[in-house]
């Protein structure tokens, strides 16, 4: 069910060691700027995958401030792999490239500039246009439905990322009798695995149930919190997706009324300690 991202394609032959690293979310929107002016078009925020420049942690860590790469949205209707080849061609030309080291060639060249791979671009992106401060991971990611992409990608939150939300809708998906196509939408089984849902608005609906909104989907919490209140086959639904959580040591989020009676319990010991004390 997972959308997979490209991972990092480009590696020092032949060290195999990384070439691109992770960038700090100030300066993802400085990079947007840099590759739109290669590109010749606008990249919408909106087309900004997953938690691409989204990260701002209280906390100050560089791994919770930055990204891994840049998911880029692409609308295949209107502009083709190959268009989008020549442009990142072009421009490596003119940085005086050798013809020979701008394209990866599988696992016997890794250390190029474009790495063409099925629906993905890669480009190994100078941070802000300078290769003085290293270089990111660009992953133009192409779709025919760049609207349903763009949920599919969702980043998820701190604690449950878009990783454990594409692992949720394809538990719930599987309960419901479908699949959950990061490509295509719901598609059902026992038809040719035809789509029957390919707009966030009815997969809310076929998925979590009548009144379910596309805000319902957004996050692993708000998909949990819905199933619970509208559902009575909720812990079937969701038994698959518990048992994934549980291999990655986590649990269910907590309901309202957990919390209120987890937190009652607190305040309960924190009296009883101070009783305890005086």
């Amino acid at each position: 069910m997972i959308l997979s991202e490209g991972g990092n394609v480009f590696k020092t032959e032949p060290e195999k060691e990384m070439l691109a690293q992770r960038i700090a979310t100030p300066d993802v929107d400085p990079t947007i700027k840099w590759i739109e002016k290669i590109i010749g078009f606008e990249i919408d925020e909106q087309d900004l995958l997953g938690t691409t420049g989204k990260k701002n942690h209280p906390s100050g860590k560089f791994e919770l401030n930055s990204s891994g790469d840049l998911d880029i949205n692409i609308d295949e209707n209107e502009v083709s792999k190959q268009d989008l080849i020549n442009k990142l061609t072009a421009w490596c030309k003119s940085q005086g490239i050798d013809d020979a080291d701008i394209m990866n060639k599988g696992r016997s060249k890794q250390d190029g500039w474009i790495h063409a791979a099925g629906d993905q671009i890669h480009f190994r992106t100078p941070i802000k246009g300078d290769a003085n401060n290293g270089f990111v991971q660009t992953d133009f990611m192409f779709s025919l439905k760049p609207d349903f992409q763009r949920g599919a990608k969702r980043g998820g939150t701190d604690e449950y990322g878009g990783a454990l939300r594409a692992m949720l809708l394809a538990s719930i998906a599987r309960g419901r009798g479908y699949k959950m196509s990061p490509k295509f939408g719901v598609l059902d089984p026992n038809n040719g695995d035809k789509v029957v849902a390919d707009t966030w608005d009815k997969i809310a609906v076929l998925l979590l149930g009548p009144g379910a909104k596309e805000e319902d989907t957004h996050t692993v919490e708000s998909m949990i919190a819905y199933l619970r209140a509208n559902d009575a086959n909720y812990e079937e639904l969701v038994s698959q997706f518990e048992f994934q959580l549980e291999k990655e040591g986590k649990k269910l989020p907590e309901s309202k009324e957990d919390k209120e009676l987890n937190r009652i319990k607190e305040l309960a010991g924190l009296n009883l300690n101070s009783v305890r004390m005086t």
